[in-house]
């Protein structure tokens, strides 16, 4: 069990990391809205959205960040967290689905899109499309592999 706390303690990091490249992205994301002839944005509908982008990730890193901090701190969440992180038929259907291998580099395909977006508004949508059909793609999978597993 203490590998898998030690583990969770690695998780933790890399969200409060994502949670830190949020804040910044956030607080640039902002300034370049109230200034847009200084960025390549010209467009405040992109700019809403990739502010969007910017919440949302650091929402869902703040939330994942909760969840781990508590089942660190309580045995009984850890075991539970354990168990099911090592269910075989959970994880033969997200070996199934390409998880979670597919949900990092989306993840990574969203920071890069939200990065370009500053640039290239054309690497912006292309990247964020791209992304959202690889995340809806793995999440079909995973549902089918569900129901008949």
């Amino acid at each position: 069990m203490e590998n898998y706390k030690r583990t969770i303690r690695h998780r933790i990091g890399l969200f409060t990391g994502l949670i830190l490249l949020t804040a910044v992205l956030g607080v640039y994301s902002s300034i370049a809205m109230g200034n847009p002839e200084n960025t390549g944005i010209s467009d405040g509908a992109l700019s809403g959205f990739q502010m969007g982008l910017i919440v949302g990730l650091g929402v869902l890193a703040l939330t994942q960040l909760f969840k781990l901090s508590m089942a660190v701190k309580d045995e009984r969440k850890l075991k539970l967290a354990y168990n099911r992180e090592n269910d075989e038929r959970m994880k033969a259907i997200r070996a199934k689905a390409g998880m979670p291998m597919l949900l990092i580099t989306s993840v990574l395909m969203i920071i890069a899109a939200i990065i370009a977006g500053y640039f290239n508004i054309v690497v912006f949508y292309t990247l964020t499309a791209a992304a959202v059909v690889q995340l809806l793609l793995g999440v079909s999978v995973k549902l089918y592999h569900m129901k008949t597993m």
